[in-house]
Order: structure tokens, then sequence, then C-alpha cells
């Protein structure tokens, strides 16, 4: 006896669930990930978010968390061939970092405050993924050395190149509203009415004098900060951490990054790297007593870690991000 069309679709569709149930978990999630690879191809994002979501955090999966993390910045607006074809060589123009503000993300308005907006929060959840990558918990310390105790060198060397040039982008992003920087990437030159990320009347002396006395561009007052980074707002601390968290782990990958790429369109790169090290070693001479916050990755830390508070934060901007962008 011939089935008839419903009786043939729902014997397909049992011997499908059949089929899917004998799968094991590994052979689900290397299906998932070629499934979601194919959706990225034609940024179809949010497909590949829920596809990946919908089997659960792979935290040990290398290759897992690098779909999940671009399916994520791909939601952003983040695009590799974007960075390289045409942002990475804009980097240090105008000198020394300032070119991240004229990046194509950088420039895309955004949702008042910074850390509200949809794309600069699915950025941050790309970044989050490989950051914490193996499963490291949000009170440890996110180095790349901590996420060896996971991965062999290829697939944590990988995560870290994914990881240096998100968050290139993602600094990019944050520099430009905070900076209040125009559209050249110059400094106090937006919209906005701030010539300084923060607000530092509250620094050490040493700190003041710099940026009143010394410090290069814009910024010149200690008292024109961005609304989003007064002194006295509720959030301030948070802010303050999200920017130094991204610069130290920056810091932490793209030296190796540089080093396995070597040279080529990086050069730049390399440049920014070396010049943002002889400012943050300025700020350690300047403030001896600066301590964690000068190494922290944990926003977590951060935020709860006694020995930073937002006095240690704002001289880590002023010595360290007034001066990479002016």
């Amino acid at each position: 006896m011939s089935l008839k069309p419903i009786q043939f679709l729902i014997i397909a569709c049992m011997i499908f669930i059949v089929s899917a149930c004998g799968k094991s978990k590994g052979q689900e999630v290397k299906d998932a990930v070629r499934s979601a690879n194919i959706l990225l191809s034609t940024k179809q994002c949010q497909q590949a978010i829920d596809l990946l979501e919908g089997i659960g955090r792979q935290n040990r999966d290398a290759n897992y968390l690098k779909v999940l993390s671009s399916s994520y910045a791909c939601r952003a607006g983040y695009s590799t061939i974007t960075f390289f074809g045409t942002d990475i060589s804009k980097t240090a123009t105008p000198s020394p970092l300032g070119g991240v503000t004229t990046y194509a993300t950088s420039q895309i308005a955004v949702t008042a405050p910074l850390v509200n907006d949809s794309n600069y929060k699915d950025l941050q959840e790309a970044i989050n993924i490989l950051l914490y990558a193996g499963g490291i918990s949000a009170s440890t310390e996110p180095t790349a050395s901590e996420r060896t105790k996971y991965f062999s060198s290829g697939p944590a060397g990988d995560i870290n190149t994914e990881l240096a040039f998100m968050m290139m982008v993602q600094l990019g992003k944050f520099m430009r509203v905070y900076a209040n920087a125009s559209i050249a990437g110059v400094k106090g030159g937006g919209s906005a009415a701030n010539n300084c990320f923060t607000d530092y009347s509250t620094t050490p002396v040493a700190i003041q004098t710099y940026v009143t006395s010394v410090l290069p561009g814009a910024c010149n007052s200690v008292s024109s900060s961005h609304t989003q980074l007064a002194l006295g707002l509720s959030g301030r601390r948070v802010r303050l951490c999200q920017g130094v968290v991204l610069m130290n782990s920056i810091l932490d990958v793209l030296p190796s990054v540089l080093a396995a790429a070597g040279g080529g369109s990086t050069t730049d790169l390399a440049t920014v790297t070396s010049q943002i090290n002889t400012q943050k070693a300025f700020l350690i001479t300047a403030y001896p007593t600066i301590g964690p916050t000068a190494t922290v990755m944990s926003q977590y830390n951060c935020e709860n870690d006694g020995s930073i508070d937002v006095n240690t934060l704002a001289s880590y901007y002023a010595i360290l991000f007034e001066g990479i962008i002016q």
C-alpha cells in the first residue's frame, strides 16, 4: 500500500529525529560549527548565533568558540576583510593612535550611553567569548598564558589573533566616543564638549601637572570630561574599567600576534604597540603605586579589587589614553 504524502512526511521526520538523536555531542558541535560558517558566509549573523547558542556554550572547543565569537562580531558589523583592507593602515594617523577612531566601525553613530549601544555590546561579547575561552572564571585574569592551560599553541594562537584585531576595533569605538574625536581622529574635535576622556581633579598632583602642563593636544584641563566619564557619575568606575581592561588585554596579546605575523600589514600595529608601552612605562614611573590598574584584564577584578579605584583608573587615562590620541 502506497503512503499518503502526510504519512511519508511523518515517517521522514521520525527518521531525521532518530538520526539526530544518534549523533554524539562532538559530532553535533562539529555540524553546528560547519552550518554556522555557511550562515556567516552570507551574513546571516543572528541565525548563526541562534544555532551555536542552541547547543550550549562549548568552552573547551576552540573552533566552536571562534565561530561563535565571529557570529557576534558579525552582528556588531565587524569585518576582518575591512580591518585589513582599509582600517589597519589608518591606525597611526594621526599619530600615535588616533587613527583607530577613523576605522569604518568607529565612524558609525552610536546609541548613548556607549555601554548600551548594540554594536558595542555585541563586539564586547565576541571579545569576551575568546578572552575567557576555556572556561576562565570572571575573577581570573584572562591572560594569553592562562588560555594555554586549555588549548594547544595552534588554537591558542588563533584565538589571540582574532582577539587582537577585534579589540583594536573596539578600542576605536571606545576612543572615538570618549575622546570626542573628530572624523579625522583629532581629540576634542567631535560634536561633544569635552577635550579629555575623564576628570583628573582628584588624581595625584603629579598627574594633574602632567595633564595641564605636559600633555600635548586638546586635553589641558583637569575637568574637561566626557559626560559619561564625569566625576561622581554612577557607573563611572565600570566604564573606566572597560577601557583599562581593553588596553591591557591588547598589550597582552598583540606582541605574540605581531611576532607570528612577521611585519607586512601589521607594521603599523607594531609601531603603535611600542608607543603604548612607552607611555605605560612613563605611567608606572610617574605613579609607582598604581599597582594592579596597570595590568588588570578582568572586568570583574577591575570593578572589585580594593587596590583599584577611580583615581588610579583616571591616572591611567591621563597618561596612557590621553597620550595616545591628541
